[in-house]
């Protein structure tokens, strides 16, 4: 019995990081990165036959942009979706990701309150982090939208074009 599979790329994230335990490498730096993901996901249904929708597709690659608004139109509706490529332009996008234990986030919140930066404070910093973040926010919105018939399997972090970090369901 086979399983559908489809990916989406979210791509061109440009991010500022420290890593302030990196104490042994210039990573302890603010330093920048353009990020990528790569979202696995597949349908919840065993069945083979069960898998697709009613357009032969897993999810609508479209899915993801962003939730309506209110007041829309029906044809406005149509271009709408689930809001997550909306949440990775938050997180992602032009940002400085910062620890929340850094001994210095008071210094980076009064950059942010100076208009000098869109902090991000994470619980944990690094690709695999971000991967296992990307996963479980995915997940938790696809489960309350579109039947929740869609569940992310994997997600691949690049922090260059050589180096990745992978979360993925056991």
């Amino acid at each position: 019995m086979g399983k559908y599979q489809s990916t989406k790329l979210f791509d061109n994230y440009s991010v500022a990081i420290r890593q302030w335990k990196a104490h042994h490498s210039h990573c302890q730096l603010l330093h920048g990165y353009a990020l990528e993901f790569k979202v696995w996901f597949e349908s919840i249904e065993p069945l083979e036959e069960n898998q697709l929708d009613e357009m032969n597709w897993i999810m609508d690659y479209g899915g993801f942009k962003s939730l309506p608004k209110g007041g829309e139109s029906v044809e406005e509706l149509k271009k709408t979706g689930n809001g997550l490529k909306d949440w990775m332009d938050y997180m992602w996008d032009h940002t400085l990701l910062i620890e929340k234990d850094d001994p210095q986030l008071e210094t980076f919140q009064y950059m942010q309150e100076l208009g000098l930066c869109h902090l991000r404070v994470m619980d944990r910093i690094g690709a695999e982090s971000a991967a296992k973040m990307v996963y479980d926010k995915f997940n938790d919105v696809m489960s309350k939208t579109g039947g929740g018939r869609v569940k992310v399997v994997k997600v691949e972090c690049w922090e260059a074009p050589k180096n990745s970090s992978i979360y993925t369901e056991q």
